[in-house]
């Protein structure tokens, strides 16, 4: 093993490159893949421009790095294992976030934070990158950076300058190992964890961990029902094969098992790390290794994780402790709950109806009676791992629970709210924990139609939100909608923060366009563009403008968010 140091390479240019090819590579699966190939890629960089006197430039290389793809055979080493070191354990979770970025947003934190490029200077290298919006990635750094406190202060746990080594047992010693990219060697610590047993076998790949597994009645005794209180499940799990094949495609380090078995003839493997559930499969189509975030605790119940899905529908992996589960989609007049049948915690399949654009579930009620007051809770499916938690608030005058909104089908409305909201917004991407249907406003609008103003927000396994008011307009006997703008990462539409106000334009079936501004309960009164207005009063003037200036107080002076 030689360092860079020792060579005539400039060690800080080629630092740089690692760096940036390291974050910008896709995040998640195997670290080791994209550790050795990022060290490539910034080899071959610099080989490129060796004889320049300058730095190598970056427009070209961030363009080649965005374009990358992990393939199977990418950044392997035969003989030997690599790891990025862990140099600050203490951001482990911002690393986490920074991985969930899109890749020009990784670029952008590169060139910002470990290169101290100014952010004019930035814009231009990924604008010639070619990616679309060079300020949108630079703006999700800021956003993560607040989230994460200090300012600029966190740093990437994993650095992937310095590496871990370790030799594979079985496996031809090597002659040589050479790898000119790597600036430092460290021992590869053993790693436990607690409520985990070492389980496996023999004929388990001899160069990674065993897999562990939770003791069997591990929930039973604790207060935090998470992942790693579920028992390993499914007829496969004893597969050491299979098992030490999923772990393979995953990369080194400890992970427990969850599930090993054939579902509708194709073998699946779900792995948990603290933060991460990997779901494995060898059907010949599609990634066979899904890396997502771990779904988040909560207080209510724990989502199923799907396993797989066919044309029959989706087969679940239920938490322990759900004892019940039925199912119903968004397609009808109301809810219609079937028994879904359940076998050592792996449901029957649940089809999904077909929704003519719009997205129609499942949703699953399921029923937990060993846990807290036992009663059934609701989670629909966004088409990820992990199912969300569905809640639904009515519009005045019914009461506002002061712990937050109710479960989706305890309370009247929520099921044509939320029916409507299939077909008014895309199906929202990523791992979605928490979405609820806030209706702040219900009333006449001109033309003897009918509108509904819902909020609807959404979070997210990392705990990040998105929050956009939509407003359902009845008239004629046809629903349109009307979309406001998306804010994220704030209290709106929460129990921390209920007052909102929303506007939007609306084509009446005559026609003509009114601007229809909605308020909730404790506001008091907007402001159009400088006129003051009843807070549910319908306006339509064309002296509004296109984007009229919206505002609102509640009965307490204070001034509320607005969206439009």
């Amino acid at each position: 093993m030689r360092s860079i140091k020792s060579s005539r390479v400039p060690v800080r240019p080629y630092r740089e490159l690692v760096w940036l090819a390291y974050l910008t590579l896709p995040a998640g699966g195997d670290a080791e893949r994209r550790l050795v190939l990022a060290h490539r890629l910034a080899a071959a960089e610099f080989a490129r421009h060796e004889r320049s006197a300058g730095e190598p430039p970056r427009r070209r290389y961030v363009r080649r790095l965005l374009r990358q793809r992990m393939r199977p055979w990418s950044g392997r080493l035969a003989s030997v294992g690599a790891m990025p070191a862990l140099t600050h354990s203490v951001d482990v979770a911002f690393t986490e976030e920074l991985d969930a970025l899109p890749a020009p947003a990784r670029a952008a934190y590169a060139l910002l934070r470990l290169e101290e490029r100014p952010p004019e200077e930035v814009v231009a290298i990924l604008a010639g990158a070619g990616v679309a919006d060079p300020g949108e990635a630079i703006d999700a750094v800021t956003r993560l950076e607040e989230r994460a406190g200090d300012g600029a202060a966190h740093r990437p746990a994993l650095d992937p300058t310095l590496a871990r080594m370790y030799g594979r047992p079985g496996l031809p010693r090597p002659r040589t190992v050479a790898v000119a990219a790597l600036c430092g060697l460290s021992v590869l610590a053993a790693v436990t964890w607690s409520r985990l047993e070492p389980h496996g076998h023999a004929d388990a790949l001899p160069e990674l961990p065993r897999a562990a597994r939770a003791l069997p009645d591990a929930w039973r005794g604790s207060t935090e029902l998470d992942l790693s209180t579920w028992p390993a499940r499914g007829a496969l799990a004893d597969d050491g094969e299979l098992v030490g094949r999923a772990m393979r495609a995953w990369g080194s380090g400890p992970a427990q098992l969850l599930y090993a078995g054939r579902v509708d003839g194709v073998p699946v493997v779900l792995l948990h790390r603290p933060g991460q559930v990997a779901r494995y499969t060898e059907d010949g189509g599609g990634p066979p290794l899904e890396v997502l975030p771990q779904p988040r605790t909560k207080p209510d119940g724990a989502s199923p994780l799907k396993l797989r899905t066919t044309a029959e529908g989706g087969r679940y992996l239920l938490p322990p402790w759900v004892r019940e589960v039925s199912a119903s989609d968004l397609s009808g007049a109301d809810f219609r709950w079937r028994k879904i049948a359940v076998r050592e915690g792996v449901t029957g399949p649940i089809a999904r109806a077909d929704g003519r654009g719009c997205w129609r579930g499942p949703v699953l009620r399921l029923r937990a009676p060993e846990i807290a007051h036992g009663m059934p809770y609701t989670m629909l499916d966004f088409g990820r791992l992990s199912l969300s938690n569905a809640y639904y608030q009515p519009p005045p005058p019914a009461d506002v629970n002061r712990f937050g909104p109710g479960e989706l089908d305890t309370v009247p409305g929520g099921f044509s709210a939320w029916k409507a909201l299939g077909c008014a917004v895309d199906r929202p991407g990523g791992e979605i924990q928490g979405a609820t249907a806030w209706e702040f406003w219900s009333g006449a609008l001109p033309e003897r139609g009918r509108g509904r103003w819902l909020c609807l927000r959404l979070t997210d396994a990392t705990g990040g939100s998105s929050v956009r008011a939509v407003l359902l307009a009845t008239a004629a006997g046809r629903t349109t909608t009307a979309l406001t703008r998306t804010a994220t990462n704030t209290w709106d539409c929460s129990r921390l923060r209920r007052d909102l106000v929303a506007g939007a334009w609306w084509k009446a079936p005559s026609g003509k366009r009114y601007y229809v501004a909605g308020a909730s309960r404790r506001v008091i009164g907007i402001r159009l563009s400088g006129r003051d207005a009843h807070a549910r009063e319908v306006i339509s003037d064309r002296r509004l403008g296109a984007h009229p200036g919206l505002s609102a107080v509640n009965e307490l002076g204070d001034t509320v968010p607005a969206l439009q």
